[in-house]
């Protein structure tokens, strides 16, 4: 059946809940792994504080509690979902509590708050009949809260702290980052815009553009992501949001047409910017000097890469232990640079198991991409599941200087309210995708 076929005949079981109960075991079975790995976790930190407390135990069972009632649930309305994204997810997440115990413990119920909201959004979004048919039909008006969101941060970069601010404050306990929900709206917006004009985007002649004028159909989009990266990148700072929008719009434009070219000519509109930026904006100038020498800067901007550094170098294979370690020497090392403190702590055997999770999360999500019933809700899979994993590389990768610095967070395991609500959302939307397909282990 054709792509085309597809979208006017969409296969009789998508969109409607399963009825009656079945056992998911391979995921309950998997969930057993990040409740003790949190369990274990929390216990040795009150270990090495030289008493053991039930009531410190707290996120720990909260995690537990969440892991089975979400198990239940996907038992007794999405049987067909797939049975590994969950236990993936929350084995990182488990993690990251963890972790944030450790670093910054006053932050602790702060993420773990966030947590259950991030999970009741993830089961409202992995249960809703209409799902991805509702954003297919109303792509064009997605993009409306889209550029709401996008409009407020540019706001934010002109009150309050200046320029760099990115979060909205609600009240003194709680603010959002416009730029985390941004990016969902975007991947549904680009997979809808994407999927409807793929003919044209297939066919079009670049190399007669005045011959074939198509080629706006492909310009006008690359310019327009184009336009709202350099914005991040100039009026908020953002080199990593602007760096994950530019990347998420060339993974979706290969997908949706296979053509290398738009890669290729992305990527040079991308580079002219960004060479444009070095050359008139000093802060881009300075984070890319920082980046190819830090110890230049060892007083200054170059302080906490280089204490990322040495606390991975200190961590060697297999880490200085839970709680041995020093990551308090990395600035925001519970946010940006907590890979750091799993590197120092956990050793660089803790490193790959991060890596290793993310790539089973992407294989998994591109699995549930090439079994969706048709082209646009394989788009959207493929897009979240690239723009968390892309995500999760930029910040590790700038966190081991592989690439210059960015100021996102590591997905779901970093502190950040917002963005670990935006991550759950974005697995309730590939969990619901996969309900269309009854996933057959690989």
């Amino acid at each position: 059946m054709t792509a085309t076929a597809k979208l006017q005949n969409p296969e009789p079981t998508a969109g409607t809940l399963a009825v009656g109960f079945r056992w998911r075991a391979r995921e309950f079975f998997l969930l057993l792994f990040p409740v003790a790995l949190t369990a274990l976790g929390f216990y040795v930190l009150q270990q090495l504080e030289g008493r053991v407390d039930v009531e410190r135990y707290w996120p720990a069972i909260v995690l537990g509690v969440a892991a089975l009632v979400m198990h239940l649930i996907l038992c007794w309305k999405a049987p067909d979902a797939d049975e590994m994204l969950l236990p993936i997810t929350l084995m990182m997440n488990g993690m990251g509590l963890v972790m944030i115990e450790r670093l910054a413990s006053n932050f602790t119920v702060r993420q773990t708050s966030s947590m259950i909201i991030g999970m009741l959004v993830c089961l409202a979004l992995t249960l809703w009949n209409e799902g991805p048919r509702y954003a297919e039909r109303y792509r064009y008006t997605l993009i409306l809260p889209g550029i709401l969101l996008l409009t407020v941060g540019l706001v934010l970069s002109f009150v309050g702290e200046g320029p760099g601010r990115s979060v909205l404050a609600i009240t003194d306990r709680f603010g959002i980052q416009p730029s985390e929900p941004l990016k969902l709206l975007l991947v549904l917006f680009l997979a809808g815009f994407l999927d409807f004009h793929r003919e044209k985007f297939a066919t079009v002649r670049l190399t007669h553009p005045f011959q074939d004028r198509r080629w706006l159909w492909v310009f006008i989009p690359l310019l327009g992501m184009w336009g709202i990266s350099m914005l991040l990148l100039i009026l908020q700072r953002d080199l990593g949001a602007a760096l994950l929008f530019f990347t998420i719009f060339l993974v979706l434009a290969y997908l949706a047409t296979q053509r290398i070219d738009y890669v290729a000519l992305s990527l040079g509109f991308f580079m002219l910017g960004a060479f444009v930026a070095y050359q008139a904006l000093s802060y881009v100038a300075t984070r890319f000097e920082v980046w190819l020498d830090p110890w230049s800067f060892n007083q200054g901007a170059g302080y906490q890469l280089i204490q990322a550094l040495l606390a991975v170098a200190h961590g060697g294979v297999f880490g200085q232990g839970l709680g041995q370690g020093f990551p308090g020497f990395v600035p925001v090392v519970h946010s940006d640079f907590i890979l750091a403190a799993i590197g120092e702590e956990w050793g660089l055997a803790g490193i790959l198991a991060v890596i290793g999770l993310y790539l089973i999360f992407l294989l998994r999500g591109f699995y549930v991409a090439m079994r969706a019933p048709d082209s646009f809700e394989q788009l959207v899979a493929a897009g979240l599941t690239a723009l968390l994993c892309m995500q999760a590389l930029i910040i590790m990768a700038g966190s081991l200087k592989l690439v210059p610095l960015t100021g996102i967070t590591l997905p779901f395991i970093s502190y950040g309210g917002t963005s670990l609500m935006t991550s759950y959302a974005l697995l309730g939307m590939v969990l619901r995708i996969s309900r269309d397909r009854n996933l057959e282990p690989v």
